[in-house]
């Protein structure tokens, strides 16, 4: 892939997929542990998540990344379901905003609402909460009618239905950080591959890179598509991408981090400019840092294809605590 700028001190490796060993999911909605997809009353659609350790992220902790699935696919799925026989209809855009901590072995449940509608463009509304009920996601979803043909209705019930609490499938959560480490380190050693990159960027096929840039640490996500990851389309599913470059931020959020801080990614505002296939290629995910502040550091993300197509443009805001 061809990027623009020249980078320096670049160091990577390929991790082999942690799920190599294991079935490989048929769907995202499989993957993530997405089911109970319903519709109630005004059109509400909900559904649920059992996150569990093969979310979590190098930290072992459950962040954007992990469900940005579940937002993508509620996000959609209120104006597939609005048209007679269907509705056929793409993400452009997504806003997310995280609200708070989420556990490892949480079933969170989304609910998603059309704002409004017309026969081009739709605005959707999507809410995560716990199962305690605290609200711990939320934003909206930019949704354009198209004209394809799909396999099979998102509408009804797909993937499967919500595996037990606590299921992990074998999988366990990385060792713990040693504090004295600053981000930048923790980072070089994912790159080395002395430290593991987290279940979920084993699941999506993920290495990591640090480049550095004249405003601090920047990263290069690449992850390597698979089959499952497609949408009804045949494409790369909106919330498959939105994971890749999420985890990409993530990354370099972390490699910005002083010394035992705590961060999350707090916002990521996502524009969808062709979706990737799913045929084996390469996708790689250049994260530039913005500013980086003590309480708030504000990355831009741009993916590309193994071919340097530009697929979709990011937004995000790591915080720091």
């Amino acid at each position: 892939m061809s990027v623009a700028g020249e980078q320096e001190n670049v160091s990577h490796t390929i991790v082999e997929s942690g799920v190599a060993d294991r079935d490989r999911p048929r769907d995202p909605v499989t993957a993530f542990g997405i089911g109970n997809v319903a519709t109630g009353e005004g059109g509400l659609v909900t559904a649920e998540q059992q996150l569990g350790p093969k979310f979590a992220d190098h930290r072992g902790r459950i962040d954007l990344p992990a469900i940005a699935v579940l937002f993508d696919h509620l996000g959609g799925l209120p104006f597939f379901a609005s048209g007679p026989g269907g509705s056929p209809c793409v993400q452009a855009r997504l806003s997310m905003a995280m609200q708070g901590h989420v556990d490892v072995s949480d079933r969170v449940t989304g609910s998603a609402r059309l704002l409004m509608r017309d026969d081009g463009f739709g605005s959707t509304r999507v809410d995560i909460a716990t199962s305690t009920g605290h609200l711990c996601c939320s934003g909206g979803a930019r949704n354009v009618a198209v004209g394809r043909t799909f396999d099979a209705d998102p509408t009804r019930e797909r993937g499967v239905g919500v595996p037990p609490s606590g299921a992990h499938d074998g999988i366990h959560l990385p060792p713990a950080i040693e504090p004295g480490l600053t981000g930048r380190q923790i980072v070089e050693e994912i790159a080395a591959g002395v430290r593991p990159p987290g279940p979920i960027a084993e699941l999506l096929n993920g290495s990591v890179a640090l480049v550095e840039h004249e405003r601090g640490a920047g990263v290069r996500f690449t992850a390597r598509t698979e089959p499952w990851m497609g949408n009804v389309f045949g494409t790369m599913h909106g919330g498959v991408i939105a994971a890749i470059a999420s985890l990409a931020c993530s990354f370099a959020g972390q490699a910005n981090a002083v010394a035992g801080a705590d961060y999350q990614l707090g916002d990521l505002a996502i524009g969808f400019l062709r979706s990737p296939a799913v045929s084996g290629g390469d996708v790689v995910v250049e994260v530039v840092p913005v500013k980086i502040g003590r309480r708030i550091a504000s990355v831009e993300a741009t993916m590309h294809g193994s071919d340097g197509v530009l697929l979709s443009r990011a937004a995000a805001d790591v915080l720091y605590r």
